[in-house]
């Protein structure tokens, strides 16, 4: 799960949303990733889905593995 302190931190997760098809409006894993991740920090089952989501580097695992669906 990638915790973003400040706007700069978060840059490379914004840059791979701005790839995406679904860059223009924010899509659920980007969603959740912004709401939850907080909140998630001390809750080891909410944790570990957004682990899956969005690793530490920012890179959206969706993206990642559904690249030539998902870029522009």
């Amino acid at each position: 799960m990638a915790y973003f302190a400040n706007g700069s931190e978060g840059a490379s997760f914004g840059e791979q949303c701005a790839r995406c098809k679904y860059g223009d409006e924010s899509c659920p894993i980007a969603i959740v990733q912004v709401m939850y991740n907080y909140e998630a920090c001390n809750n080891p089952t909410a944790r570990s889905i957004l682990d899956e989501l969005v690793k530490n580097d920012g890179t959206c695992t969706m993206f990642e593995t559904f690249e030539k669906d998902f870029k522009i």
